[in-house]
């Protein structure tokens, strides 16, 4: 089940919000098969429309020419806290180690937010196709893996 905490790190370092907004939605729905605390009830549930918005807002604003760099060290600090937040949330929602999450969260957060970055200005360079076209198959991509780290075991 850890696999889940790295997962969610990864897709919070391609869009910040979405593995905690996820985890809220999830939660909300009693899809977890433990009640998750996150700081400051991260993910009961009047937060998790607030962070859904947030997280559709975040996949509208990447496409912004003046949004900054996840790799500035503001964002990437904030997707490495976030990432360790979703991280711990889902091992706890599993009844694993807080610690362990957390940090296979920083290290998918890590991983994410650079892979992210690179491939997307890559794929953008060599294939003369628009940055917002592969920004939207990132976004597909994230919200794609975050369903199914967050998805309950039954399904």
């Amino acid at each position: 089940m850890m696999w889940r905490a790295l997962a969610l790190g990864v897709v919070t370092g391609m869009r910040s919000q979405l593995a905690a907004a996820l985890l809220a939605w999830r939660q909300t729905r009693g899809d977890l098969p433990e009640p998750v605390e996150g700081p400051a009830g991260l993910f009961r549930r009047r937060p998790a429309v607030g962070m859904l918005m947030l997280a559709a807002g975040e996949i509208v604003a990447d496409k912004l020419p003046r949004t900054p760099s996840r790799l500035d060290t503001g964002p990437f600090l904030g997707r490495l806290g976030l990432g360790a937040t979703a991280g711990a949330g889902i091992a706890a929602a599993y009844d694993r180690s807080r610690l362990a999450g957390g940090a296979l969260g920083v290290a998918g957060a890590a991983l994410g937010s650079w892979a992210g970055a690179r491939y997307r200005a890559a794929l953008a360079e060599r294939s003369q196709v628009p940055d917002a076209v592969w920004a939207a198959l990132e976004d597909a991509t994230a919200i794609a893996l975050g369903i199914a780290a967050t998805r309950p075991p039954s399904e």
